[in-house]
């Protein structure tokens, strides 16, 4: 596990996406601005003038590609008023270019920089595709994330104390799977960890709902 991966695990409320995702994107997206800035720099070491003309696009894609994948990091890094169709607007246009940047290296087959830059850039770019569409996926869209905890409020902690806790975890016990429909992640997980229930932060909806209601054990 990335350092990345454990600072995403430790985060105080439910993001509804699997912290080791999330950090494996966010390291990729780093490593390829690092490998695209390289790549742009020995592009600029080149003798041969001709090849610094024709590479000037590739250089453009180069540098274009660092930034955004700089962005699209640390915005997937923050969770905290996650705002949905932006980040899904970083990452689409962070594809874009990493597809451009990886057609445009693929043009200059034998020459090493330029061949890495586009390896790098096709595997995150394919990286981000897998994130986006489980990002975009039903269960995970209603819940992904979580508004996390009031300041005053520990982790996991009931907004009402401990009698309202006590309270929840009975009245869980009444809801009906319909109204179990109607709440949403964040709720149900608290439902679930009221009752007892365990590997709560990597169920989907639907598990979750039939693990409050009985349907399967824990």
């Amino acid at each position: 596990m990335s350092l990345v991966e454990k600072l995403l695990d430790a985060y105080p409320a439910e993001t509804g996406m699997p912290p080791k995702m999330l950090g494996e994107a966010v390291d990729k997206l780093y490593e390829c601005a690092g490998v695209c800035l390289s790549c742009a720099d020995a592009a600029a070491a080149e003798q041969d003038p001709e090849k610094i003309v024709m590479s000037i696009k590739c250089v453009r894609l180069d540098n274009d590609c660092a930034d955004l994948c700089t962005v699209a990091a640390r915005i997937l890094a923050r969770q905290t008023g996650y705002d949905a169709p932006t980040t899904m607007a970083i990452i689409e246009a962070t594809r874009t270019v990493l597809r451009a940047s990886a057609d445009a290296a693929e043009e200059f087959k034998g020459t090493p920089y330029f061949e890495l830059s586009a390896k790098e850039c096709r595997e995150t770019e394919q990286l981000l595709g897998r994130l986006a569409e489980q990002m975009g996926s039903s269960d995970a869209g209603e819940g992904y994330p979580t508004s996390p905890p009031s300041a005053t409020t520990p982790a996991g902690a009931s907004m009402g104390g401990g009698a309202e806790t006590s309270g929840t975890s009975e009245a869980s016990q009444e809801v009906s799977e319909e109204q179990l429909r109607e709440m949403n992640m964040d709720e149900l997980r608290d439902m679930a960890r009221d009752k007892g229930l365990s590997g709560v932060h990597d169920m989907r909806k639907e598990e979750l709902i039939d693990a409050i209601s009985g349907k399967r054990g824990s």
